[in-house]
């Protein structure tokens, strides 16, 4: 690709991060209305937390990244089914009797790294070096789920609510900031 071929870096990079942002926050209206639909079929689980989490995601996360992967929604189902995934795995787990204590950062970290792949996947034909977005998507999702473990960990006094709820909602804006910037990289990369 050439250097006259490739997006205005800048802006870009804010309009990746206000998409992301606006993603989680779709993500998080999503997965109380799935949790709704879901009590009411009588059900308990989990998997509606990484499914609305990455559908919100991936959705706000396509209308930037088209100039990359077509069609978006490729995207869209690799965010969803990658978060998705490990929480539906949990709740299978506890369904035939697997007594595990569940644990929110653990399906988010094993969720950011199949998201990473499977977004890599799509980047790879347009864009060099894709495979770093692997690791990009683990520490972007990662940072807001370390935070809200944390949190919740009791190991803070004070603010260990207030560390919990502030990763909750501003984790869009971290995972934006981590993965626009690798984003950002690879277009570089490829400009060369």
């Amino acid at each position: 690709m050439s250097v006259e071929a490739m997006p205005d870096a800048p802006a870009t990079f804010e309009r990746w991060i206000k998409a992301t942002t606006l993603g989680w926050l779709i993500g998080f209206v999503l997965v109380v209305v799935l949790a709704i639909v879901w009590d009411q079929i009588g059900g308990g689980a989990q998997f509606m937390v990484g499914i609305g989490m990455g559908a919100g995601v991936g959705l706000m996360q396509s209308r930037v990244v088209r100039e990359w992967v077509a069609p978006t929604r490729r995207w869209i189902w690799a965010t969803t089914i990658g978060m998705g995934l490990p929480f539906l795995l949990w709740d299978l787990g506890a369904a035939v009797g697997i007594d595990a204590f569940f644990s929110l950062p653990l399906c988010v970290v094993v969720g950011s790294l199949l998201v990473g792949v499977l977004q890599s996947m799509l980047l790879r034909p347009r864009l060099n070096r894709a495979s770093w977005w692997i690791p990009a998507s683990f520490v972007g999702w990662g940072l807001p789920a370390a935070g809200i473990a944390l949190g919740d960990s009791g190991l803070l006094s004070g603010p260990g609510a207030l560390v919990s709820v502030g990763a909750m909602f501003l984790g869009g804006a971290v995972l934006g900031a981590v993965t626009g910037k690798v984003l950002l990289w690879l277009q570089q990369q490829s400009a060369v």
